[in-house]
Formats: C-alpha cells, structure tokens, sequence
C-alpha cells in the first residue's frame, strides 16, 4: 500500500511492527496502557481527551523513532480538518527553548573555564605576594 493513502495511523503501526518493537515494549516504557497504544494505532482517537492522545502519540513517537511533529500535525487535521496556528507556535516556542538550553549550557562551560582561569591567577597572585613578603620581612630583619 502507498504511504500516500495510508492514515498516519496505519503509517504508525507499520513502523512499529517494521522495527520488530511490540505494544507491551512500548508501553512498559512509556507506562502507557496498551489498550490505548492499540486505539492510536486504529485511529480511535475518542478514547481519550485530545491532551492525552497528544501527549501519548508524542511519546509513541518518540520510543519508535519517527518524527512527532508531522504525526501531531496529522493528528490535527484528522480530528479538527485543519492544523491549528497555535501548535506551530508552540512548536516554535520549544525549539527555541531547546536552541536556549543549548547556547545556556555552552556558556555556563565558559564561565568555567573562566572562573578556573581567575582562580590560578588569584592563587599565584597570593602565592607571588607571600613570596615578596617573605623576602621583604627576611631582607628587613638583617
């Protein structure tokens, strides 16, 4: 069958049995039901608020390795005919925020190294003016 006319859902459950992963697998890690992988994977989408199905779709995704944007957007437009704007800017809020982390995590690393820099010259600054103190208190007393 052409992936075309398939519904995401068909597309789903092809994946999954494709990579040999079982709906016990995938809900023993998720800790998702299986009779509620087995209603995704129907497209029985009434089971469950649309919150749920969504949270649950992402983390089916994720486990069989496929990209869970384009099933949400799926998702959308089977349950409402149309994908909402508000799922794109939220989709754009979490990129952002991982780019954040990304860039955050990256410069707490320099201020690291940057404050293991300042500390060895704290450190020989110290030991440089106990040393002249040493001479001068030695030179001093002769």
């Amino acid at each position: 069958m052409n992936q075309e006319n398939q519904n995401f859902y068909d597309i789903l459950k092809e994946t999954r049995k494709t990579k040999q992963i079982s709906l016990k697998e995938i809900s023993e890690y998720t800790k998702i039901n299986i009779s509620y992988l087995e209603s995704l994977e129907n497209g029985d989408f009434d089971v469950l608020p649309t919150v749920y199905t969504r949270l649950f779709l992402r983390s089916y995704c994720d486990y069989i390795e496929i990209d869970s944007k384009s099933i949400l957007d799926e998702l959308e437009i089977f349950i409402f005919g149309h994908k909402k704007k508000s799922d794109n800017f939220i989709a754009e809020q979490e990129d952002n925020e991982k780019n954040n982390s990304e860039t955050s995590s990256s410069q707490s690393f320099i201020d690291s190294d940057t404050f293991k820099n300042n500390r060895e010259l704290i450190i020989t600054s110290i030991v440089i003016l106990i040393i002249i103190s040493i001479f001068l208190i030695i030179s001093s007393a002769s």
